[in-house]
């Protein structure tokens, strides 16, 4: 309670201003919606058939998807929001960062919308999100088109490797280390996971930009209490689904990304090879086919 105290307490006291005055100065279709233990920021866009929701990959803010947004919002509506604790998404006091509790915010946040049936593309650590909803909550999920995301296993040891010394991973130093350094390792992680420097180069420039005005980067609390040994129940889900990945993520060097399979046999695994960790914005168009490909062809 103490270590996660560290990351919501100062944003807490403060996120009701924070938020009113985020709010007088963004574009249009940047949202913020007020939920029981957080702030949520998303942008809409488009009005397809289909409502994509997509979750940002901490560190990466939704200024970084205008690109993704335009190519997509021609056929989709386009939901893109930053994860509790991340960027705008503001914790309350006290926010607990515990899988089942996320869980909780997120159907809270797909019942706000009210335009479901969904289709859920969320990345990495936040994919087992997706597939919790999908087997809990069935009405609310249509498609998954996960992104970066192997089995519970093979996420942990992707963990250890990023931080082998266990710095983010022990209570408290992992949120001091957070707190006196975020923008260096925002900016390095950026750096080392994409491949392609154009999106690099942007991307570090407008997180470094939110950063500084007082974004969060709670990923010490995510990690601890989110992202833990213990696989949550994930038992399988129906629903039709890919899982796209970058080749040249230099993180995932070593990951069996053919596992994630252990949740529906029947996920396809679409590999774009010159892509890093964030597929989906690096390579827009190739993560728009194979989105198509999914609800074209179970439809």
């Amino acid at each position: 309670m103490l270590a996660t105290l560290i990351d919501t307490f100062p944003s807490g006291l403060n996120a009701k201003r924070k938020i009113k005055a985020l709010q007088q100065r963004l574009p249009g279709d940047y949202h913020t919606v007020e939920l029981d233990t957080c702030y949520i920021r998303y942008r809409m866009a488009g009005s397809g058939k289909h409502t994509l929701v997509l979750a940002t990959d901490p560190p990466i803010s939704l200024e970084c998807y205008d690109e993704l947004i335009g190519i997509l919002a021609k056929d989709y509506r386009v939901i893109v929001f930053e994860l509790p604790g991340f960027g705008y998404s503001l914790p309350k006091i006290g926010f607990d960062f515990r899988f089942d509790n996320t869980i909780e915010i997120l159907i809270q946040l797909l019942k706000h919308w009210n335009c479901g049936p969904y289709v859920l593309s969320f990345p990495c650590a936040a994919a087992y999100f997706s597939i919790a909803l999908a087997e809990r909550f069935p009405q609310w999920v249509s498609h998954l088109a996960l992104i970066q995301a192997p089995n519970w296993q093979q996420e942990q040891l992707w963990k250890h490797r990023l931080d082998p010394k266990s710095i983010l991973n022990t209570p408290i130093m992992g949120q001091v280390f957070l707190k006196l350094g975020k923008r260096k390792v925002a900016r390095q992680w950026v750096e080392y996971a994409s491949n392609t420097p154009p999106f690099t180069q942007h991307s570090q420039a407008l997180i470094d930009k939110q950063l500084h005005h007082g974004g969060c980067y709670c990923l010490a609390s995510a990690m601890q209490k989110s992202l833990t040994p213990e696989s949550p129940a994930l038992s399988g889900f129906t629903q039709p689904a890919i899982m796209v990945y970058g080749q040249q993520d230099s993180s995932h060097k070593k990951t069996d990304f053919e596992t994630i399979r252990d949740y529906n046999p029947s996920i396809e695994t679409c590999a774009i090879d010159k892509a890093g960790h964030f597929p989906e914005l690096e390579t827009p168009q190739l993560f728009k086919n194979y989105l198509d490909k999914l609800i074209y062809a179970s439809n």
